[in-house]
């Protein structure tokens, strides 16, 4: 359960992962009102505890870290990492983001820009508290990572099995090539795969423009993201601590 504590006192919430306690901390300071209504929400949702959203504080003066989880995962998903991270001092956040399972926005019909902007509530947090904060993503996670750092001073990012160049299917290929993609009944009929391939396709344009320093890795045998997605991010890299890599293999899952 979770509880509130008020005054100077921190905020703590107690979730189970994998069958094992998580302690997320936050002083009050650092949790504004928003985000406390936001853990209540999710509880109020129905949200299972070991897939909200998630914050540790590190130690002072340390950079804080947004973990972004892909379209089908949930915060759970970057626990693992989540835990080195905090153990080297970094303060994380991950929220939990929109979902065919579960809906968090107030929109009526969440699209990435919904989903962009609880990213950028979740930025807005750290870098409230946190003197420079790096965002890591994964899949479509990462894709609206490329988004955020667009319009958020992000001192740099970390993109896993990045979205930018998605494998799709021929229906698909030959529905855009057509043109048809356009036509609202198409949009409306396609719903959230449509919407999420948008993302994807504006990530994939202001790839030459980000400045940031950028590690990005994939494995050659994933099934949702063609290799190509490297190799354009490398190509059009504009910041010489940028880093790439390859694994011969690992599947979409590139923290597994």
């Amino acid at each position: 359960t979770a509880s509130l504590e008020h005054g100077t006192q921190p905020f703590f919430a107690m979730e189970l992962i994998e069958g094992r306690p998580l302690v997320t901390f936050a002083t009050e300071t650092g949790l504004d009102t928003s985000e406390r209504l936001r853990l209540l929400a999710e509880a109020e949702l129905g949200v299972a505890k070991h897939k909200r959203s998630f914050l540790r504080v590190g130690e002072e003066n340390r950079p804080g870290i947004l973990l972004v989880h892909d379209a089908d995962q949930t915060p759970a998903h970057l626990v693992p990492v989540a835990r080195s991270l905090h153990g080297a001092g970094f303060t994380v956040h991950s929220p939990l983001l929109n979902s065919e399972e579960h809906e968090v926005s107030s929109q009526l019909e969440p699209r990435w820009r919904a989903t962009l902007e609880q990213i950028r509530h979740g930025y807005s947090l750290l870098a409230g508290s946190c003197h420079e904060v790096y965002v890591m993503g994964t899949g479509l996670g990462a894709a609206l990572a490329m988004l955020l750092a667009e319009r958020e001073k992000v001192a740099g990012l970390v993109l896993l099995a990045p979205a930018v160049a998605p494998r799709t299917s021929f229906r698909m290929k030959l529905l855009r090539r057509l043109g048809l993609l356009k036509l609202h009944a198409v949009r409306r009929r396609l719903g959230r795969h449509e919407d999420q391939l948008e993302a994807m396709q504006m990530a994939r344009d202001l790839a030459g423009k980000l400045k940031v320093p950028v590690y990005a890795a994939m494995c050659d045998d994933d099934p949702v993201v063609r290799p190509e997605a490297l190799r354009t991010l490398q190509r059009k890299s504009k910041n010489p601590r940028s880093r790439f890599r390859v694994f011969e293999s690992g599947g979409h899952d590139v923290l597994a």
